[in-house]
């Protein structure tokens, strides 16, 4: 999306690029990619220009249709991802739209789960692909995750090596309870809090001081005021010294 160059300034303006454009990296909102037509984006490309690089003849947009379903959030959101065996992964299409309808895949078989969400546990070294589909009206949303697996019982490596770490909750996604565990290597004051996805501060968990060792605190999804909170996304974040560390847990009713 095109921007004045002030915060919060992109508009309706867009850039559909053909080539690298790495001058735009850090700068623009990219919101998308395309996924059918590129032969009329390259026939746009090509149009004859002046010497502003102004199309001789406008190239006009005679009508435009939203066709894939929605989301407002993707998880993980990274699409890189690894792992030890038999360690549990989520992967989620999160969308408030109750018509869209869900298939994944994980290798290019089709699994049995057709919720918004998928639990992963792999056991085969080497990399996989999950590939999550979201439909609605003969239109696909398709997320690709790649995970590789690197054997091994899953231990966590920060656990091992008994330094500061914040781990994943534990169910989750979960309902209502789940457990956070966190590690130190050293006393310290601890702050854990709960956020919610637009970034407001719903619980303290935690305000003390803890020693060496691993701790957990169990969250049975109510708010400071004991109020219980609705689903979706919310994210944990430990503060202990120095160390500062965020995670994400889905709340599921």
């Amino acid at each position: 999306m095109a921007n004045t160059g002030q915060p919060n300034s992109a508009g309706s303006q867009y850039f559909i690029t053909v080539e690298p454009t790495a001058w735009l990296n850090g700068d623009y909102a990219a919101f998308g990619h395309v996924t059918m037509g590129s032969d009329v984006v390259e026939a746009i490309s090509e149009v004859p220009t002046d010497a502003n690089d102004k199309p001789l003849v406008d190239v006009e947009i005679d009508s435009i249709r939203i066709m894939t379903p929605q989301f407002y959030g993707i998880t993980p959101e990274q699409d890189t991802l690894y792992a030890a065996a038999g360690e549990q992964l989520v992967f989620g299409l999160l969308t408030n739209d109750p018509e869209v309808t869900f298939t994944w895949y994980i290798d290019e078989e089709l699994q049995n789960e057709n919720s918004f969400l998928l639990n992963v546990s792999l056991s085969v070294n080497g990399w996989h692909e999950i590939k999550g589909v979201g439909s609605k009206n003969g239109y696909d949303y398709e997320q690709i995750w790649w995970l590789e697996i690197t054997g091994g019982t899953y231990i966590p490596d920060d656990l091992v090596n008994n330094s500061t770490t914040l781990y994943q909750n534990s169910p989750n996604p979960f309902n209502p309870n789940t457990t956070i565990s966190f590690a130190l290597d050293a006393t310290e004051f601890v702050k854990l809090d709960i956020f919610n996805m637009k970034g407001q501060h719903i619980r303290s968990l935690v305000q003390a001081e803890y020693g060496v060792g691993i701790h957990s605190i169990n969250w049975n999804g109510t708010d400071d005021h004991l109020k219980t909170v609705s689903s979706g996304i919310y994210f944990y974040r430990l503060q202990a010294g120095s160390y500062t560390e965020t995670r994400r847990a889905l709340l599921l009713k």
